[in-house]
């Protein structure tokens, strides 16, 4: 094999998981709705990176935009590795149902349900719960009327990212 080839194809493949980093990192700066329905449009960013990298690189640059994100826009309370945990994993779940496969609809909505109920319910329930010392069942009500309306529109904005990416060739 010539090794000059794989090392070019490895430096693109770095370069672009930046550039779907530094997209995740803007896009989670903003959002839509009213308070208690508000959508992020980070998402965009973890579906793409389990779409377009699996479950290793996608767990990486998921943790990897969390770590920027807090140094270039600071989070309330401070860092908290949890909330870096929690980035990291919804591009994982999304991995699993998404990487080098067909985009389908089932597999969107499999793995939107596994993110909130995982991803935003269990795990940041918990890291509210530890980090602000909330009540665990309070804060779980107070989060879930959201978690059960923004899953729905995520996947619906998820389809047509991924309909539009899936067209798109893209060297790997």
């Amino acid at each position: 094999m010539n090794t000059k080839k794989i090392l070019r194809t490895d430096l693109q493949q770095l370069v672009f998981l930046g550039i779907v980093v530094a997209m995740k990192i803007i896009l989670s700066q903003f959002s839509f709705g009213p308070v208690m329905v508000k959508v992020g449009l980070g998402f965009i960013g973890s579906v793409l990176l389990g779409y377009l990298f699996g479950p290793l690189w996608g767990t990486i640059g998921g943790g990897i935009s969390d770590l920027i994100s807090s140094a270039l826009f600071g989070n309330q309370g401070g860092f908290f590795i949890g909330f870096t945990l929690t980035a990291m994993a919804g591009p994982f779940i999304y991995a699993l149902f998404l990487y080098n496969k067909p985009v389908k609809i089932w597999r969107i909505i499999a793995s939107t349900i596994l993110v909130t109920v995982i991803v935003n319910i269990g795990m940041n329930t918990l890291w509210l719960h530890i980090m602000y010392g909330m009540n665990f069942n309070a804060a779980l009500i107070q989060r879930l009327p959201k978690e059960t309306i923004v899953p729905w529109i995520q996947m619906v904005i998820s389809y047509f990212v991924l309909q539009a990416v899936s067209r798109v060739k893209i060297k790997k």
